[in-house]
């Protein structure tokens, strides 16, 4: 694809009771609910809001996502959700992700999304330049 960034952005979250199974434990499928409010948050601060990314015509589709669980999350557990781009290239961007309990190193769980920029009808369009040099920018800044 294209070049590599280094260094994570980190949105926080409790596990609230309904996001819960019959065990007590995360549900699986709401790692890639919190793999999204770390994503809206860390466009919104990096370029700009969902909102206007896509009144200024664009679509930011998933292609792809992977996520390797690795230890339980439990309700009422404060989360970090942890997002850094991992790499990109003309209309495509990947996200890496680690959800950890607030406060400890290891993760309890990774992954990975991928998305491509298409225009309103769902065609592929090059990622927005002003995108591409602010990303540009912090792999200068090392």
């Amino acid at each position: 694809m294209g070049r590599k960034l280094t260094g994570w952005h980190n949105a926080r979250i409790r596990v609230r009771y309904s996001e819960v199974d019959r065990m007590g434990l995360l549900y699986h499928v709401n790692h890639l609910e919190y793999f999204e409010v770390a994503r809206s948050d860390w466009i919104r601060k990096f370029w700009r809001s969902y909102r206007q990314i896509e009144d200024d015509g664009y679509r930011l589709v998933a292609l792809e996502a992977t996520i390797r669980y690795l230890k339980p999350a439990r309700y009422d557990e404060e989360l970090t959700i942890r997002i850094k781009p991992a790499d990109w290239g003309r209309s495509r961007i990947t996200f890496a992700y680690e959800i950890r309990r607030r406060g400890e190193r290891q993760p309890l769980c990774t992954g990975e999304t991928k998305h491509c920029f298409t225009d309103r009808r769902g065609r592929a369009v090059r990622m927005p330049e002003e995108l591409r040099k602010r990303l540009d920018e912090i792999i200068k800044k090392g």
